[in-house]
């Protein structure tokens, strides 16, 4: 009787149904909604205090960095300057199984070879005149993580001794022969090309088969402008907590004029940039005109940034293509567009007027 009931009530009752099987629906597009969301915010992320982007060169380092700092491996970072290769060092070094221990760091390109022999390895007391004794960057860091920044700058004499440290453990202070053994994990850094050095006879081979056993290399930032939005408000932040200046966000127009620039210095650049802009700017969203000059003319290799061509080309009709397309990605916003050309306003609107792109209107007539 309660089952014919029951059954009467549902066959009575069909808007409610429907009303609750549109509810459930409803509840189902909004999970598939908020996976798929889940899923596209997936492709960046952080690790520890590094922003990580979406890109396929940043992912693959992001999902190999859990497995390399669970070990104890040599790892070798390339990179050009200011791809963050020191974050991804100390990132390896403090979640690592060595983060309690010291993570110590020597630019091998910053000292000339006695020198560079004496920070790493340390000296004797007599060894030199007035020179009294210490222990290198290797004791310093034992225990611990030893970044050796820049190592394609190290000569040769001194690549040798640390050749020996990374296969015997163990060293000996300048002006001593007595061994010294240490226990440190090796990170070393290069923006050179150590393969054509090591074919070129420039670095030694047994070295670098010692060092490239864990290989990260670091895409320039220009080849990652989809995650510079990422890495802008990942800087914005951190910046207002050192600087306390609460400066959340930038707008599209000024986002447009940073992914226009080919980032010679690369991520620290634009750290430098936005730190300026904040500085120096008043409200709490940073706008185009905030941004400092960023000139193009040169890419971080040392190349130029447009090659002329073999047959030449009328720097008119390139002049106005260039402007063309600078107003064209500013939606028409003139002091975008200059910005985008490392041009003054009133320098875009004498030339606009030139091309027969402008009027009076936007110049003075002479070209400052």
């Amino acid at each position: 009787r309660a089952l014919d009931w029951g059954a009467v009530e549902y066959l009575a009752k069909p808007v409610r149904m429907t009303a609750l099987a549109e509810k459930v629906r409803a509840s189902l597009a909004t999970d598939s909604a908020a996976k798929a969301t889940a899923t596209a915010n997936d492709t960046a992320g952080t690790f520890g205090d590094m922003s990580v982007g979406g890109g396929p060169g940043m992912r693959r380092i992001y999902e190999m960095l859990p497995r390399v700092v669970a070990s104890d491996s040599t790892v070798m970072i390339l990179g050009e300057s200011g791809t963050g290769k020191e974050v991804i060092a100390r990132a390896v070094h403090e979640h690592g199984k060595r983060k309690n221990g010291p993570f110590v760091q020597v630019n091998c390109a910053a000292l000339v070879d006695s020198l560079l022999e004496a920070e790493l390895f340390g000296v004797v007391k007599g060894a030199a005149t007035d020179v009294s004794e210490r222990p290198g960057k290797f004791e310093l860091a034992h225990g611990g993580t030893l970044l050796l920044d820049e190592i394609g700058d190290m000569a040769a004499a001194t690549q040798s001794k640390v050749l020996r440290v990374l296969q015997e453990r163990v060293l000996q202070r300048v002006g001593s022969n007595k061994d010294i053994s240490v226990d440190v994990r090796i990170v070393a850094a290069t923006h050179r090309d150590l393969e054509a050095m090591v074919a070129q006879n420039a670095f030694r081979q047994d070295l670098y088969y010692r060092l490239n056993v864990i290989r990260i290399e670091l895409p320039p930032l220009r080849e990652r402008l989809g995650d510079l939005e990422l890495y802008t408000n990942f800087f914005l932040k951190r910046l207002s907590e050192r600087t306390g200046r609460k400066v959340t966000n930038l707008t599209a127009d000024a986002l447009k004029v940073l992914q226009s620039h080919p980032w010679p210095g690369n991520v620290r650049e634009l750290e430098n940039v936005l730190e300026r802009a904040m500085v120096l700017s008043s409200g709490s969203v940073l706008d185009f005109e905030d941004l400092p000059p960023l000139s193009a003319s040169q890419r971080s290799d040392g190349g130029l940034a447009y090659r002329l061509p073999e047959e030449g080309i009328s720097l008119e009709v390139l002049e106005k293509d260039l402007i063309v397309q600078a107003m064209d990605r500013s939606g028409g916003n003139k002091s975008a567009a200059a910005r985008l050309l490392g041009l003054t306003r009133r320098t875009l609107g004498y030339r606009l007027e030139k091309h027969g792109l402008g009027n009076a209107e936007d110049s003075e007539k002479e070209e400052p």
